[in-house]
């Protein structure tokens, strides 16, 4: 380390007030230089130490790219780095490692600070661990996910023939949900027909009768004929105000057995 370092982190470490009140922040504080070769920290406060295990003296003067490894996102670093090299904020959650390798989300603030008296401006950083709520999200995540699946279930009953169950109430978000699985499933299992049960269904409206359109048209583009079953009478009188399908040519039947039967 050269003098202009140890000049800098003397004048930086002069106000002993403010360095207890830095290491008592509760988050990781590091402030580097990007006047000199490679924007070196040339301070870091204990909770610093105790967020990423190194110590003072083995990390002042380096980059704080060491903290970088395997799972680190390139967009996040390009980020980072475009923002130092405008001297703006930066905000970001990067994926960094600690001193004995446990990778931790990092939240990661950086402000470009002008000191007056010293005629310079330096990078204060702040980092988070935000590991906890990062793997919350990604379990939340997981569960809305098997919801999603759960709420729109394709049955294979033969190798050419799958059942859409739908169960409930129906409304815009879950039509496309399901014409996001259906066109999922049948580009992988290539379907001569996809039977749509609505024996369960709650009412009639008008997010059920667009979905049923445009998963006929979406059908019909991949091959596969679709079959309504399930329509009760109370539903029937419940469609009225909606134009009917006679244009689609839309076989429906009372049961899916029925449908099943004339299939084969």
């Amino acid at each position: 380390m050269n003098d202009v370092y140890f000049q800098k982190l003397e004048e930086i470490q002069k106000n002993e007030f403010i360095k207890a009140a830095i290491d008592c922040v509760g988050a990781g504080v590091v402030i580097t230089d990007p006047e000199q070769e490679d924007n070196p920290m040339i301070y870091c406060n204990r909770g610093f130490e105790e967020l990423t295990g190194y110590h003072s003296e083995e990390i002042l003067g380096r980059n704080c790219r060491f903290l970088q490894g395997e799972e680190t996102s390139s967009k996040v670093v390009s980020k980072i780095k475009a923002g130092l090299e405008d001297y703006h904020p930066v905000f970001v959650e990067i994926r960094n490692y600690r001193k004995d390798g446990t990778p931790f989300w990092n939240e990661l603030q950086i402000f470009p600070v002008f000191i007056e008296n010293m005629d310079q401006t330096y990078f204060v950083g702040v980092q988070r661990d935000v590991t906890k709520r990062r793997e919350q999200e990604d379990l939340m995540g997981h569960y809305l996910n098997e919801v999603k699946r759960l709420s729109t279930p394709i049955v294979p009953v033969e190798d050419d023939i799958s059942i859409l169950p739908l169960i409930g109430t129906v409304d815009d978000d879950r039509i496309h949900d399901m014409l996001e699985t259906v066109s999922h499933h049948v580009k992988e299992t290539k379907e001569d027909y996809m039977i749509m049960d609505m024996s369960a269904i709650h009412s009639y409206n008008e997010a059920i009768h667009m979905g049923i359109y445009q998963l006929y048209q979406l059908l019909k583009l991949m091959g596969t004929q679709l079959i309504i079953t399930g329509v009760k009478p109370s539903l029937a009188m419940q469609s009225t105000p909606y134009a009917n399908f006679s244009d689609l040519q839309l076989k429906t039947y009372t049961t899916v057995k029925q449908a099943l039967k004339a299939i084969r």
